[in-house]
């Protein structure tokens, strides 16, 4: 028979009428005994428990004979019961907070499909919420009498959980959570989502942007990236052989984690044991910096007061005392000065100069060129107007950047304009400028074009050291190793030129013609230009595919759909959509189907069949959709020109896409019907009344709910969100669960109509969410760079599943998830910024 407790077999009493004894074994429990409790045997049954309870406090028991001791059970390797017992601080519902949603009425949905296991989608056969039904009393195994035991209270017993008193009731009050037993762990899947053997593309952009020397230690930095402004990943090159032998450098936030998408480094220094880059952001929020004491692992840093969003740093140099940054902010120059890298201090006031963009240091002696406004007097008919222009020139420092006096260049060997490139080689300072003869010759005029160098020992007389050929200066540079010029020659062809020592040039190869160079430096007499070729970064006598990891194929999956008897994912790898399947959740294949540039955003199985939808890419991107009534053959489907669809669903009208502004619904995955939807939706769900939307408008959140999935009308979100929109949602019944990329989730009881913000506790930021058999999961980041997996059964209380490799170094994550059957099945990524694996987490439905 199932045990019972006291409350059971008496009748309830008020707090007012209870006898006075429990009352003080409340308080008592509360402020005194709770602790000692916590390490009571787990083979206490829970009137064994009141008893102690009662005995502890002191108090008489008065519910008859003392219940006798069950006999110790045999030991295990189990962790301590009492220590598996304790609560998640992240699982408590805190008296006083606002009343959980109650859970959906019992359903069943009709004409739904399955899009991230939302079971309101599921054709009959997918597992589906039971009933509610009374609950009837039988034998229970030991296991479960011992899980009871852990979690039945026989009083208001007070949980300190997080530093929060909560009291804990076996009836309708607030509730504690345990923390969920471990399930199985996440693996790694390298080979189930392996990229497309017969693709002849690796689908990602590569550029090098910049690159330097100091001795035989050779850094390239760049990005990588989908080409899509803001998605690119900082990258770093090294080598410790004068560029003969590479590899990739890590890259790591403050924190250890993964660093953000959308930093491009443009600037590298390095030496005595110290490196630091400079760069900016695809956002706009000023300048980006990174450290290293090695070149072999680079650290992003957060700059502090010493910067502004409008600053803009263009050069950066290393000298024997620190690090050197010059650029401008707001037309004004500015330069930065830092003994690490890591601190910087700020120095304005460089009068009339309104930009630095070049900097070079040899000893204590700094020089940098820029620009600086002046007046002059132009005639503008019979009137003199005075106007101001800008000049360049170069500025010497000799007391670390602080203070700054002009420096002459003089115009030698018919040389003319600017000066180009500034760096220190052999001689001291250099720099060059472009110059020109006439040459006449049996009455024929015919010009000259060189390139003239100019030196300097200590940055303040500067002469005229030797010339060189080309008909225009593209890009200058050099180490004490050498100098190196890449010139212009005829018909468009781009040559280099080298010199040891500043006074002879000899030719240094050629630069490819659809080559755009990014920087140039000499290492223990190796020449390395960098830059960029088509959508592939360009080292110059380096094969970049023969450097593990330096270039990886696109991959990745950003969606998944459970059906009957099969989940789907989709994505894209090398450049091209990509759909695979499993029948059982751990052995996928791949669709075959004609190559098709650009991704696909989503899929869901509907009574018609399974549906994905994306984009096309290339120089007319547009709207994509495929079709299979199986999950396993997929073809392409027309849709509508116009914005491209980024999510859909299947519900009661039928399949309904969304897209920025818009909403298609289609019966037959044939002819769709285009409406209007005032905001940028980034997913959608069927529910028993209709379909939900979410996403934002411009950076605010935003929900739209519509019976039909052509009249859309915003719902009425509360006060106080985070700027930012909403990513994903998911239908249990009239329960709903919206995600956005922090620890807030957003629920609705009623369909969509009103919502209500919860929190799945500190430090997580949501990736994914489902709704299962048993509620709903959210997948999310902990602390940065770890996975997490949470479960609820009514989106209000949430309690972390202990899902094992989702921690250790790199970054861990699992960032789509959706059910198949009794199963959850999610996909992430280990990214340790060296390289990215796939992960699959496939286990049973947490309860």
């Amino acid at each position: 028979m199932t045990a019972r407790t006291p409350e059971q077999h008496e009748a309830r009493v008020t707090a007012e009428d209870e006898p006075a004894g429990s009352r003080r074994a409340r308080r008592r429990l509360t402020f005194g005994v709770a602790g000692d409790l916590a390490g009571m045997p787990a083979t206490l049954s829970p009137w064994q428990r009141a008893y102690e309870a009662w005995r502890t406090a002191g108090l008489s028991w008065g519910h008859g004979a003392p219940p006798r001791e069950r006999p110790a059970a045999p030991p295990t390797d189990a962790p301590d019961d009492a220590a598996r017992s304790k609560p998640h601080p992240e699982d408590v519902h805190v008296a006083g907070s606002p009343k959980p949603v109650p859970p959906p009425a019992p359903t069943r949905p009709e004409k739904t499909g399955a899009k991230k296991a939302r079971p309101e989608k599921a054709r009959p056969e997918k597992a589906r919420p039971e009933k509610a039904r009374p609950e009837k009393a039988r034998p229970e195994k030991a296991g479960s009498r011992r899980a009871a035991s852990r979690s039945a209270v026989v009083v208001g017993l007070v949980v300190v959980a997080g530093g929060v008193l909560v009291g804990v009731t076996r009836g309708g009050g607030e509730s504690v959570e345990p923390d969920v037993p471990a399930v199985p762990g996440a693996v790694a899947a390298d080979a189930s989502f392996a990229p497309d053997p017969a693709a002849a593309t690796d689908g990602l952009v590569q550029e090098l942007t910049a690159v330097t020397s100091t001795g035989s230690t050779v850094v390239a930095a760049g990005t990588e990236g989908p080409g899509v402004p803001g998605r690119e990943r900082a990258r770093f090159l090294l080598s410790t052989d004068a560029g003969r032998t590479w590899s990739v450098a890590g890259v790591r936030a403050a924190d250890g984690s993964v660093p953000t998408l959308g930093d491009v480094p443009r600037h590298v220094a390095g030496g005595a044991g110290r490196w630091a880059a400079f760069g900016g952001s695809a956002g706009g929020s000023g300048p980006v910096a990174w450290t290293s004491t090695n070149a072999t692992t680079w650290t992003k840093r957060r700059l502090g007061t010493g910067f502004a969003p409008t600053d803009r740093v263009n050069d950066l140099t290393h000298k024997g005392s620190g690090f050197v940054a010059v650029g401008d902010s707001s037309g004004r120059a500015v330069v930065w000065t830092s003994p690490d890298g890591e601190t910087w201090q700020r120095v304005e006031g460089l009068n009339g100069v309104t930009s630095l963009d070049r900097v070079a240091a040899h000893g204590d002696v700094l020089v940098a060129h820029g620009t600086h406004a002046r007046r002059v007097t132009v005639r503008k008919g019979r009137k003199k107007v005075a106007r101001t222009v800008l000049g360049e020139g170069l500025w010497r420092s000799t007391d670390a950047g602080r203070t700054w006096t002009p420096v002459t260049v003089p115009q030698a060997q018919r040389s003319y304009g600017p000066t180009k490139g500034l760096t220190v080689g052999p001689g001291g300072f250099a720099t060059v400028r472009e110059a020109r003869q006439v040459v006449r010759r049996k009455k024929k005029r015919k010009i000259s074009q060189y390139g003239v160098l100019f030196t300097s020992a200590d940055g303040l007389r500067w002469q005229a050291a030797s010339r060189f050929g080309g008909s225009g200066i593209e890009r200058f540079d050099g180490t004490r190793d050498g100098l190196a010029v890449v010139v212009r020659g005829a018909r468009g062809a781009r040559a280099v030129l080298r010199s040891d020592d500043g006074r002879a040039w000899r030719p240094g190869g050629t630069v490819p013609a659809a080559v755009g160079t990014s920087g140039l430096t000499v290492s223990a007499g190796t020449l390395l230009i960098s830059g960029r070729q088509g959508v592939d970064a360009y080292l110059s006598g380096v094969d970049l595919r023969t450097v593990p990891g330096a270039v990886r194929p696109d991959r990745s999956i950003r969606s998944l759909a459970g059906g009957p008897g099969r989940v789907v994912a989709v994505g894209a790898t090398n450049g091209g959509a990509a759909i695979w399947s499993a029948p059982d959740g751990r052995a996928w294949t791949r669709a075959r189907f004609p190559a098709t540039p650009g991704w696909l955003s989503d899929v869901v199985r509907g009574d018609r069949g399974w549906l994905a939808v994306g984009r096309t890419s290339g120089a007319a991107p547009g709207p994509l959709a495929m079709t299979s009534q199986d999950g396993a053959v997929w073809r392409r489907s027309p849709f509508p020109g116009g914005p491209p669809p980024v999510a859909v669903a299947a519900g009661p009208a039928g399949h309904v896409a969304v897209g920025a502004g818009s909403a298609w619904l289609s019966t037959d995955l044939a002819a769709w019907r285009r409406s209007v939807l005032d905001g940028a939706p980034a997913d959608v769900t069927a529910t028993v009344r209709g379909y939900v939307a979410v996403g934002g408008r411009g950076t605010a959140p935003a929900v739209w709910t519509s019976q039909n999935g052509t009249a859309w009308t915003p719902a009425k979100l509360p006060p106080g969100l985070a700027p930012a929109p909403l990513t994903e949602v998911a239908a249990h019944g009239d329960v709903l669960v919206a995600i956005g990329a922090d620890s807030t989730a957003l629920v609705s009881g009623d369909g969509g109509m009103t919502w209500a913000p919860r929190s799945l506790g500190a430090n997580v930021a949501a990736t994914a969410v489902t709704a299962t058999t048993s509620g709903f999961v959210v997948t999310a980041s902990a602390s940065g760079q770890d996975g997490a997996v949470l479960a609820s059964a009514d989106g209000v209380t949430w309690r972390r599943v202990r899902v094992p490799g989702l921690s250790g170094p790199g970054d861990q994550r699992l960032t789509e998830v959706t059910t198949l059957g009794p199963a959850v099945v999610a996909t992430g990524v280990v990214d340790d910024t060296r390289a990215e694996v796939p992960l699959l987490w496939y286990a049973p439905v947490p309860k």
